[in-house]
């Protein structure tokens, strides 16, 4: 099965810090997946949500770098040190710690957006800040070398 995320949704996050996941995400995961997602800070103001499946993928990358090198130790911390496991339960929702909502300066609203082996979750007023500085020419440069 090849995992596939994409499309946006807007969802609100209950008052017990529970998100529910769009039912077309939790439909594309693989069964091994066994209904677990790793959330955790995203390099902008967000957060990204793996699968479980993808999050270990994510920690043999890590596991590449040098424990010895300063820079490569507070990379891999700076990934991990967050990282939360969260099963999703019968109604599809995950916890989000308080410490991660209030790094990705979520209130209420979420946007849910696909990036295709991940998830990234936004307060609707920080991704419009994203949007409206996102007139940059390198995405053209970028959209040349990918084969549409």
């Amino acid at each position: 099965m090849n995992l596939s995320f994409t499309g946006e949704y807007n969802y609100s996050i209950d008052q017990k810090g529970r998100l529910n996941i769009p039912a077309k995400f939790r439909k594309a995961l693989d069964p091994e997946n066994d209904n677990t997602f790793v959330i955790t800070r995203g390099f902008d103001p967000s957060l990204i949500v793996y699968p479980i499946i993808e999050w270990k993928k994510v920690e043999q990358q890590l596991l590449l770098l040098s424990s010895i090198k300063n820079k490569d130790r507070s990379f891999v911390r700076s990934i991990v040190r967050f990282a939360s496991t969260s099963k999703y339960d019968s109604q599809g929702r995950i916890q989000i710690p308080d410490i991660l909502m209030n790094y990705g300066r979520i209130n209420k609203e979420v946007t849910i957006i696909g990036m295709i082996n991940k998830i990234e979750l936004w307060d609707n007023s920080e991704l419009n800040k994203i949007d409206n500085n996102n007139e940059d020419p390198s995405f053209e440069e970028l959209a040349n070398e990918i084969k549409f």
